[in-house]
């Protein structure tokens, strides 16, 4: 495990912010720093609540271990249920009556594409992304708005590259969701095709909430692909999967970091079906791995009854990154010294994520790579292009 585990270990000690803190010179020295939150606990895309649990649990652990310098985290989640809606309630909840210093939240992209006029408004509050991975969240630049998860423009790039290391790939198709998650992978994986001197052989869309691909299956078969990219939500990629094996689409299906490996071997149940599958990973090890399991066993610790799976660490990176500030931040802790410090983060690593996490003024994705898995003998087992599967 990396230095940085020790934050959640409780090796090193951290500054805090204070409860309420809404003007940026404020500073205090007793309450609990509020830090809100949003996630969908609830509706169709409620299996991502463990995103936000995860990085409470890293919150959870730190206050255990005294706190950033001795002072404590305090938490506030709201449920927005993948509901734009919802989502600009809960921030206006948050913002003006839990009156937090700064957000930690967010894992359905047209959430927080619709949140982010808020954010905007208010310059002065840290916005940290928690899951949601559109780029257009941070391209263009918004001063008080961080994404330290890998974007569908980087997710994109990877999955097509890996795609064509695969042996006698040439002709690529595309599934995908025609919302703004999924348009926001399909243009930049046409770019990536496009810049390959290629063009996908086949797109075809498949809507959330769906239950039956067999049409999208059946147009998919017809083009011949060599490979498929799968932009899909953890359901639909399973109900794909299943019609893919069920009509002989035996081809390797390359998937979104919106979707787990062992929770979609789970939902199809045939071991068969999930033989040629590859999604983006954004972790460093195998949560399986003895090198993970320090952070498998803190997750359980504060959440005993959830199932462990890749979603549960994605927005522990960021956690640990707002810890990190904070503490640099020392007493005099407020928010345009909190965004500030942010704009300095360099090479930041979690020991979590694949890749260390780097911010500047100009450029607000804080990650640009990620790694593959796939299933060797039904163990998960990562891998990248055509390297040996790091166990």
């Amino acid at each position: 495990m990396r230095r940085t585990t020790a934050i959640v270990l409780g090796a090193l000690s951290f500054a805090v912010q204070s409860t309420g803190c809404v003007n940026a010179q404020e500073t205090t020295s007793s309450p609990p720093i509020k830090i809100g939150m949003f996630a969908p606990l609830t509706g169709s895309a409620a299996f991502a609540a463990k995103v936000a649990y995860g990085a409470s649990s890293v919150y959870k652990d730190i206050n255990d271990h005294g706190g950033i310098n001795g002072r404590k985290l305090e938490l506030v989640l709201e449920d927005d249920a993948c509901d734009p809606n919802k989502g600009i309630a809960a921030v206006k909840k948050l913002t003006a009556q839990d009156r937090v210093f700064l957000i930690h939240g967010g894992w359905c992209s047209n959430v927080v594409l619709a949140i982010k006029p808020e954010i905007e408004r208010d310059n002065t509050l840290p916005y940290v992304v928690l899951g949601a991975a559109s780029a257009s969240i941070s391209t263009p630049v918004t001063a008080n708005i961080f994404q330290p998860v890998a974007t569908t423009q980087a997710v994109a790039n990877t999955m097509v590259d890996f795609a064509l290391s695969r042996p006698d790939v040439k002709k690529v198709a595309i599934i995908s969701h025609s919302d703004e998650w999924g348009k926001s992978h399909l243009q930049p994986a046409i770019d990536a095709l496009t810049a390959h001197g290629l063009t996908p052989v086949e797109t075809v869309y498949f809507e959330r909430g769906s239950t039956d691909a067999t049409s999208q299956t059946l147009k998919l078969r017809a083009a011949k692909p060599d490979a498929v990219l799968a932009v899909l939500y953890p359901a639909e990629l399973a109900i794909y999967l299943r019609d893919a094996y069920k009509y002989g689409v035996r081809v390797p299906t390359i998937g979104t970091q919106g979707a787990s490996i062992e929770d979609t071997e789970r939902r199809i149940g045939i071991p068969d079906a999930v033989r040629d599958l590859y999604i983006f990973y954004p972790l460093s090890q195998t949560i399986s791995s003895d090198q993970f399991k320090p952070w498998a066993e803190i997750f359980k610790k504060y959440y005993p009854a959830e199932p462990i799976d890749t979603i549960t660490f994605i927005g522990v990176g960021g956690a640990l990154a707002i810890a990190d500030v904070i503490k640099r931040l020392g007493p005099d802790v407020t928010r345009e010294r909190f965004l500030s410090e942010m704009n300095k983060l360099s090479n930041f690593d979690s020991g979590v994520q694949a890749s260390t996490m780097s911010f500047s003024p100009l450029d607000h994705a804080g990650i640009k790579s990620g790694n593959m898995i796939h299933l060797v003998d039904g163990v998960p087992t990562i891998v990248s292009k055509l390297s040996t599967p790091k166990r």
